[in-house]
């Protein structure tokens, strides 16, 4: 049982971008009601996921524990046959179980993966031991761990009166008071036929999909719904909060993530571009980025990673993650820091940085020349989507994205993200490294 687990989330994304990766052009990826459809990485192998939303209320941490024992009702009591593997992972917003096999063993890998919408029915002490299971990845994650304390507090803040703000993990307190009654309700009412959308990475037709699903009773193939919706998200009132956690143990290191609400909203696809796009111009030495006045001249830090990310069509993140160099505290780092980041945001991004990265970012996009190459890419892509609760583009609307990566717009996002917003710093270390 120790791989259902949130951890699973983690060991899910690996298993499948690695295998899509290894995957060749037998099929196209094809999508029909709530059944998409993706080429195999392995001759003769496939694997099937079932992805269920949580809705808009849920919590997490009740959803974790339903995994679990949902798994366990449907796969893990008895032992899956050879070669064939099974996992489970729970999201803030949803939650998936996945069984694997060989091509031929499709409609009975369906049988068993189809055990997920029936009622749980585990022994309660049965049930009861599972809660312990979490308690045990609760220590395993978060005990002496500043870093993933820091993120759960500024996930609290950041996205304060939202789903995200709810940690899968919860409390210790929160974790013994899980009910295996509750759980069954809250079975009943979420892993519903209608609720579920059902990927296939495997060298089959839709045809053949079909009338698998059909021979292991999986239910109401035939109908058609609109697929669940992202939980909406609206930034709480801006402001601004500092965490330290002093760990004489722990190098020293200073987390500073910001959250802000765009004027107008942006395609996601369009968005994640543009942002992976900024964050490749701000990690360079290249005028109107940071490592040179950070790094290289001022020998502020020793390393550091920025990220930019969107949360949704109107809201996107930004986090900068550094150590810094030595003599200066974290105090320092952090003026050093949001100094040098106001500062490209008032001058705008260089052209010829924004020519030069824009170049490096072709890498970004599938080879349309390889057709191997793309059909990996797409499958990645088209995983991540529908794990997402995102509507996939097709190959046609992402081949014209990259034309719209205007400098205009990069200089905007800049504008927005060193404006009014959410803000949280962490300071971990020794604590006079802090002032």
């Amino acid at each position: 049982m120790a791989g259902v687990s949130s951890i699973r989330s983690h060991l899910f994304v690996i298993a499948v971008l690695f295998a899509v990766a290894a995957s060749v052009l037998r099929a196209t990826s094809a999508h029909a009601d709530d059944l998409w459809l993706t080429p195999s990485p392995l001759p003769g192998r496939l694997e099937a996921h079932v992805i269920f939303p949580q809705g808009d209320r849920a919590n997490p941490l009740a959803f974790h524990y339903l995994e679990h024992l949902t798994w366990l009702n449907a796969v893990g009591r008895g032992k899956p046959n050879a070669g064939r593997h099974s996992n489970a992972w729970t999201k803030r917003i949803a939650l998936g179980y996945w069984l694997s096999g060989d091509t031929g063993e499709l409609a009975d890998i369906l049988r068993r993966l189809s055990g997920v919408f029936a009622p749980i029915d585990l022994p309660r002490a049965f049930a009861e031991d599972e809660r312990r299971i979490l308690l045990r990845e609760y220590d395993r994650r978060l005990i002496d761990n500043p870093g993933a304390q820091a993120d759960l507090a500024m996930d609290a803040f950041l996205y304060a009166g939202n789903r995200d703000a709810l940690s899968p993990l919860g409390t210790p307190a929160e974790i013994g008071s899980l009910s295996h009654d509750a759980a069954r309700a809250l079975h009943a009412a979420s892993h519903r036929p209608e609720n579920a959308r059902l990927i296939i990475i495997g060298d089959v037709t839709r045809d053949e999909a079909l009338r698998a699903m059909q021979k292991a009773g999986w239910p109401d193939v035939q109908r058609k719904h609109a697929p669940p919706p992202q939980p909406p998200f609206e930034l709480a009132q801006p402001a601004t909060t500092a965490f330290r956690y002093p760990d004489p143990h722990s190098a020293p290191r200073l987390i500073w993530r910001k959250v802000v609400t765009l004027p107008e909203p942006v395609p996601f696809d369009l968005l994640e571009a543009e942002t992976a796009l900024l964050r490749d111009i701000l990690d360079t030495n290249l005028p109107g980025a940071l490592a040179g006045p950070l790094r290289f001249d001022a020998e502020i830090t020793r390393s550091f990673d920025i990220q930019i990310w969107p949360i949704d069509e109107d809201n996107i993140e930004i986090s900068f993650a550094a150590s810094p160099d030595s003599g200066v505290t974290l105090a320092t780092l952090r003026m050093a820091f949001e100094d040098t980041f106001a500062r490209i945001a008032r001058n705008g991004i260089p052209e010829a940085t924004h020519a030069r990265v824009l170049k490096r970012f072709d890498d970004y996009w599938p080879d349309w020349e390889d057709a191997d190459r793309t059909a990996r890419w797409m499958a990645r892509y088209t995983l991540r989507r529908v794990a997402a609760l995102r509507q996939p583009l097709g190959a046609d609307d992402i081949r014209r994205l990259p034309d719209r990566l205007s400098r205009v717009a990069l200089d905007s996002l800049l504008h927005q993200l060193a404006g009014r917003g959410r803000t949280a710093v962490a300071f971990i270390g020794p604590e006079d490294r802090f002032e």
